[in-house]
């Protein structure tokens, strides 16, 4: 996870734990973040649906954030292809 300027990026592969800590952390800083983007390693998979749930209660909570995987609604994952 890294915050740049109002882009909050995230890897793809954060585990249950590193999921509740992003929800903490974006919690109190919703009103500051404008976009979050996808990070994928080359044989990046998801390892927890969480992450997706969490992203997708963000958009509905700030309608206005960028969210590159939401808006687009689709995600190529080299193992696995389109999602």
């Amino acid at each position: 996870m890294c915050i740049d300027g109002d882009i909050l990026e995230l890897d793809i592969e954060i585990d249950l734990e590193e999921v509740k800590a992003l929800q903490a952390f974006v919690k109190d800083r919703l009103g500051y973040i404008e976009e979050i983007t996808l990070l994928r390693s080359q044989n990046g998979v998801p390892v927890t649906s969480a992450l997706f749930a969490l992203l997708f209660c963000i958009k509905k909570a700030k309608p206005s954030i960028r969210i590159d995987f939401i808006d687009s609604m689709s995600l190529y994952l080299d193992a696995y292809g389109m999602m």
